[in-house]
């Protein structure tokens, strides 16, 4: 578990974090994922990620909004860094930001 936040305003428990599951996302590679619990439990959503052709494959870290309203989610995919901002109420992204080295070229791939 590498992200774990109280969102007070929706009152859940949120938990983050990566996977190497076989039966948790539709391949054995690593995965990052994130749930939430109401406060007695229950399960309200969770999402493993993926962006477009890529998979989310870690979550290392979150900051719940002020206002209790979204989570900033940071992590990888494809080799480089993603930021995630995400509906706490569903988990549903509300922006997906990947960052990749601006002079990028086959022979020059940068490791983050």
């Amino acid at each position: 578990m590498r992200c774990f936040v109280y969102d007070p305003i929706n009152q859940l428990i949120i938990v983050g974090g990566v996977t190497g599951s076989e039966d948790f996302a539709p391949a054995p590679n690593d995965h990052g994922y994130m749930f939430a619990l109401d406060l007695s439990g229950n399960w309200k959503w969770g999402n493993f990620f993926y962006n477009v052709s890529y998979a989310v494959s870690t979550i290392d870290g979150c900051q719940l909004s002020s206002d209790g309203s979204s989570l900033a989610v940071m992590g990888s995919g494809n080799s480089q860094p993603l930021l995630m901002d995400l509906n706490t109420k569903d988990g549903k992204f509300n922006r997906f930001v990947s960052i990749d080295y601006m002079y990028a070229t086959a022979d020059d791939v940068p490791t983050y």
